[in-house]
């Protein structure tokens, strides 16, 4: 999204605020600013699932002995479809599928193997 984009929403937002609660435009834009900017920088994994094949998502927040790496599961199992912050998450579709891993970065993708993912963590 452009900055001319994250503007014009912001001043949407910070009208609609002052016609909702009164006021004036001004004194909502600054808060309207930062939710615009905050939703701004997403990235949405899109995975082709199937009744067989469901699709999972997870965020990466440490290592694990047992498994590998320590994870948060993301939204719905078998949706295929999760709007994801700034982070690394690791991905896939059903069982036997290999992990597929992802750096998130002001909404922008990088496509990573789960050895750089551990030197992430090391």
């Amino acid at each position: 999204m452009s900055k001319t984009e994250i503007f014009v929403k912001a001043w949407a937002l910070a009208k609609a605020g002052a016609a909702r609660f009164g006021g004036s435009s001004k004194e909502y834009f600054a808060e309207s600013l930062k939710i615009v900017y905050s939703i701004s920088h997403v990235y949405v994994l899109d995975i082709q699932t199937s009744h067989n094949r469901p699709a999972w998502c997870a965020r990466i927040i440490g290592l694990s002995k047992r498994y590998g790496f320590k994870r948060e599961f993301v939204g719905t199992y078998g949706s295929g479809r999760w709007t994801l912050k700034d982070g690394i998450y690791n991905y896939g579709r059903g069982k036997g599928d290999a992990d597929n891993y992802v750096i998130v970065s002001n909404g922008k993708p990088s496509f990573v193997y789960d050895d750089d993912v551990k030197l992430m963590f090391a």
